[in-house]
């Protein structure tokens, strides 16, 4: 785990590290502007998992933080949506890359047919913690202190969103995966 830190922690201080860090957090700013409504106003689906979750399989838990936190700040000044700006999601953001990067970098997955079955289980277990701590349980908690409105009001319609969005989550997680054992970018920061 240490050792997987400090591999992290040299992809955000190396040249080539910092670039595609760069591109990452460019791809989660403009995709946290595409918003889809679903089941109420409050309840959006954005793709910006998709930068976060690559940043983690490619540079690890600190680049992916550094994505999710900046990517946040930056999407909302590119479009501020006419609300407000919120701290709390920028540590949701922030929590979920890091997240992302402890699952899913730095895998010792051994031959070419143990790769798939051994990224899908960990996908799905790194994106059920996303879910259910940060989509559900904080992310509730932060619109319930931003809107001053109960924790339940939110909760049951965040909970059926997030069931829906689970299986779109991991089968796009795995194909960006998948593409990153594929074209070798992986394994340069490994």
């Amino acid at each position: 785990m240490l050792k997987k830190l400090k591999s992290s922690a040299r992809n955000f201080t190396d040249v080539r590290g910092l670039v595609l860090t760069a591109m990452f957090l460019a791809m989660y700013a403009v995709l946290g502007a595409f918003k889809i409504p679903l089941l109420s106003p409050d309840n959006r689906i954005t793709l910006t998992f998709v930068p976060l979750a690559a940043a983690g399989i490619i540079l690890g838990p600190f680049s992916a933080a550094f994505v999710g936190g900046a990517g946040d700040v930056l999407g909302y000044l590119i479009n501020p949506g006419g609300g407000a700006y919120f701290f709390g999601f920028t540590v949701s953001a922030v929590l979920g890359g890091f997240i992302y990067g402890l699952f899913l970098y730095g895998m010792k997955l051994g031959g070419k047919q143990k790769t798939a079955p051994k990224a899908l289980l960990l996908i799905m277990a790194a994106s059920a913690v996303i879910i259910f701590f940060i989509n559900i349980l904080l992310n509730t908690y932060w619109l319930s202190v931003l809107y001053g409105k109960a924790y339940t009001v939110f909760s049951a319609v965040r909970i059926i969103k997030n069931l829906i969005l689970y299986p779109f989550q991991v089968i796009v997680i795995f194909a960006v995966f998948m593409l990153a054992e594929r074209t070798g970018v992986r394994k340069k920061y490994l």
